[in-house]
């Protein structure tokens, strides 16, 4: 998570050099009705964070998850957000476009805010604009200026995900139905090193083979960092 707010500070502070600003502000919650992609591990985080919620809020926001469901169900849409890993490529932004035409807030939106705002998605961070937020409402390739970011975070978190290591597309959750999904698919990931890990993440991340050196401590082993080619 530090890693990714390092990653988007730095690109905001380039587009900001450029004389733009982010449009993105407290009270702004348009694209909290977008479909939002998550990991299978932070599906799993905010499960436990809705479980672990004092009542009543813990019931009035699993209400909220199940009311959007419904809504969801009126069209079949559930069942081609669970179907995912059988899209073709252009039917990514077509998916999106037809969720968010449907104007589901997001069960964590209050008053155009996020009410989890510190334990947000990584996507959620890692989604900002600089085009009028006016244009935030109706979306379109020409008139929505994101920041590009130099590395994202959340695919990385994502193929995480050991039961789809195989999968021909990133694994992901969407936030929507991450209650339900995180019930179904308890984590059964086995334990490994830290340094295995760490290297995975990097080689997701930067799509680059990290190789695995001998450490100077006897039993122990450490990561060559990204080097970069330029």
């Amino acid at each position: 998570m530090n890693l990714s707010t390092s990653i988007v500070d730095a690109a905001v502070e380039d587009v900001e050099e450029q004389g733009e600003t982010l449009s993105c502000k407290k009270g702004c919650g348009v694209c909290c009705r977008q479909l939002v992609p998550i990991s299978p591990v932070e599906a799993r985080r905010i499960c436990d964070l809705v479980n672990e919620l004092s009542e009543p809020r813990g019931s009035e926001i699993v209400d909220r998850f199940a009311d959007s469901r419904l809504r969801l169900e009126e069209d079949g849409l559930p069942q081609t957000l669970i179907s995912r890993d059988q899209w073709q490529h252009d039917e990514v932004f077509n998916v999106g476009e037809e969720y968010f035409s449907r104007d589901i807030p997001c069960p964590f939106l209050e008053d155009e805010s996020c009410s989890i705002h510190a334990d947000r998605p990584i996507t959620c961070r890692e989604y900002l604009v600089t085009s009028p937020a006016e244009y935030c409402s109706c979306p379109t390739v020409d008139n929505l200026r994101t920041v590009r970011l130099p590395l994202k975070v959340w695919p990385a978190l994502a193929r995480f995900d050991m039961r789809s290591a195989s999968a021909k597309s990133i694994p992901w959750v969407p936030l929507i139905l991450a209650l339900d999904w995180a019930t179904e698919n308890p984590d059964e990931a086995t334990d490994q090193p830290g340094t295995e890990l760490f290297r995975q993440f990097f080689e997701y991340l930067t799509d680059k083979e990290i190789p695995v050196v001998p450490s100077t401590l006897p039993g122990m082993q450490s990561v060559l960092p990204p080097t970069r080619s330029d």
